[in-house]
């Protein structure tokens, strides 16, 4: 069996009799950051393995020299060199101990220590669930944002040309991924573009991929899509290839019977891009929605709320007003950023969500990203980020959530959901503080391309600016949730999203915001 042939499978494993821990590594741009010096262990591991094999291989040639140089002063005059007793002596004890003793040196296997190390260091390495994940966040970039698939794979990303692009590896996994999957169509762009990466490059031993195997899993994908008559042509250009095959020949003839047979669906060119409406949510990631023209929006310094910003007025963008809806600009450090990044990052976790129907938190796919939570008094510097809130909220904190540092990933993205509780549903998690009358989101960092707070109900879309902080209520005047305050976070495309949230609780906004009804 070829190397490419289980390379995809090998990949795919679960370690289903292990222990190994899933990392999660797709969801944080930070926790990928540890891939990385795996990967640099596993290099220097593989340099090992090419220098003992290097040394093993000069052992080898030098004694070769010493012998050819012998055995040729034997064959140029034979019957004089074996006349002579030492010579026939030293031939006969040669060839029954010298080479017992090579074939003993060959069988000894190089590099049994690297291998070691390799598996060693396999619990930190990447699962399946982790490879499907990664496919997952680039097959959602793609729709999200209306990509091409060749675009991607030559590192144009929105418009942006990166210098990067996918491997035909690469390619080829995410199209065989996404064919188990059940995501014909989209399988069907990745594998196309294999094949003509394939056209154009080859891989080197061990990681050669076989241009048959790639277009057997292409026509097999176009069978799934009903284009039949396309998935014969993809057989009979792999067959001219390989014409004796014998896979390829039952295959061809199951397609040539399916087409006798069945009605043949009508050709279609290869999906390399999703076609149709784009949704709100859609064109909100993209930029798209309508400027408000609302004259009552506007932007100006807050010194009302609370009695500090008298004297250090904050820079304030009233952005709605149903939902009520405020953007606070440069309203944190450089100093504090860095430090909430590096106080978060050692204990980030993957993000979950409540479910009410089991009434538990649960990591859920609609949701990828890792956290840390933070007590409010957990450092002098939380302690500041918590008077900052009361100072641009006018909210009492106590009984509120703890501070969540969050980081985004490959993809990062969390789908349309509202962060109120709705007491009827989960009146577990509102009985003592009251649900979440409003929301903070410190954005820490700027996003290269992607990312943005979309409300779709609204058409209001926010892109992250470093230092900057959106404040929504999620509750109505009369305590109802306001189903307006529905949003999401687009899946970042290029770049470390940083935010960090703050969930303000109703109960102890009594005489804070006294028009709410009373519990």
């Amino acid at each position: 069996m070829r190397f490419s042939q289980w390379l995809l499978p090998l990949m795919l494993l679960t370690y289903s009799c292990s222990v190994l821990a899933e990392e999660s590594h797709s969801t944080s741009v930070a926790g990928m950051v540890k891939l990385l010096e795996v990967e640099a262990q596993l290099i220097d591991n593989l340099l090992e393995y090419a220098d003992e094999m290097e040394s093993k291989l000069k052992i080898v040639r030098r004694s070769i020299a010493s012998m050819l140089q012998e055995n040729f002063k034997a064959r140029s005059s034979t019957e004089e060199y074996l006349s002579n007793p030492l010579n026939s002596f030293s031939l006969i004890r040669r060839m029954n101990s010298d080479w017992t003793v090579w074939q003993l040196y060959m069988e000894d296997p190089v590099g049994l220590k690297q291998v070691d190390k390799i598996q060693e260091l396999r619990e930190h390495m990447p699962t399946s669930t982790d490879v499907e994940e990664a496919v997952t966040a680039l097959d959602r970039i793609q729709s999200t944002y209306g990509l091409k698939i060749a675009d991607i794979a030559n590192g144009n990303l929105n418009g942006k040309q990166y210098n990067v692009s996918l491997t035909m590896l690469d390619t080829y996994a995410l199209g065989q991924i996404l064919f188990d999957q059940g995501k014909y169509v989209e399988a069907a762009g990745w594998l196309y573009q294999a094949i003509i990466t394939m056209e154009k490059y080859t891989l080197a031993a061990p990681m050669e991929l076989s241009k048959t195997e790639v277009r057997s899993v292409y026509a097999e994908t176009l069978l799934k899509l009903k284009q039949n008559a396309d998935a014969l042509k993809v057989i009979n250009i792999a067959l001219a290839d390989k014409p004796h095959d014998i896979k390829l020949l039952l295959k061809k003839s199951e397609i040539e019977t399916l087409i006798r047979t069945g009605a043949n669906v009508a050709p279609e060119k290869p999906t390399t891009v999703r076609t149709g409406t784009p949704n709100t949510y859609q064109i909100g990631c993209r930029g798209q929605f309508k400027q408000s023209a609302d004259a009552r929006l506007h932007c100006l310094y807050n010194t009302t709320t609370s009695p500090f910003l008298i004297l250090a007025p904050l820079k304030m963008e009233l952005v709605g007003l149903d939902p009520y809806m405020v953007l606070y600009h440069d309203v944190l450090s450089a100093k504090e950023i860095e430090e909430m990044q590096d106080m978060a990052t050692p204990g980030l976790k993957r993000a979950t969500v409540f479910q009410a129907a089991s009434g538990r938190n649960e990591v859920v796919r609609t949701r990828t990203s890792k956290v840390a939570w933070f007590p409010d008094s957990f450092s002098p510097l939380t302690l500041r980020l918590n008077a900052r809130i009361t100072d641009m909220t006018g909210f009492q904190l106590y009984g509120s959530e703890m501070l969540q540092l969050m980081n985004y990933g490959l993809g990062g993205h969390y789908a349309n959901h509202y962060d109120f509780f709705n007491q009827t549903a989960a009146a577990n998690k509102t009985a003592i503080s009251g649900d979440r009358i409003a929301t903070v989101l410190f954005y820490l960092t700027d996003v290269e391309q992607g990312g943005a707070t979309v409300f779709p109900n609204i058409q209001k879309a926010v892109f992250p600016q470093r230092g900057s902080a959106i404040i929504w209520y999620n509750l109505k005047d009369d305590g109802e949730p306001n189903i307006k305050t529905l949003h999401a976070a687009c899946p970042v495309i290029v770049g470390s999203k940083w935010v960090c949230n703050k969930w303000i609780r109703e109960r102890e906004q009594l005489f804070r915001r006294p028009c709410l009804k009373r519990k």
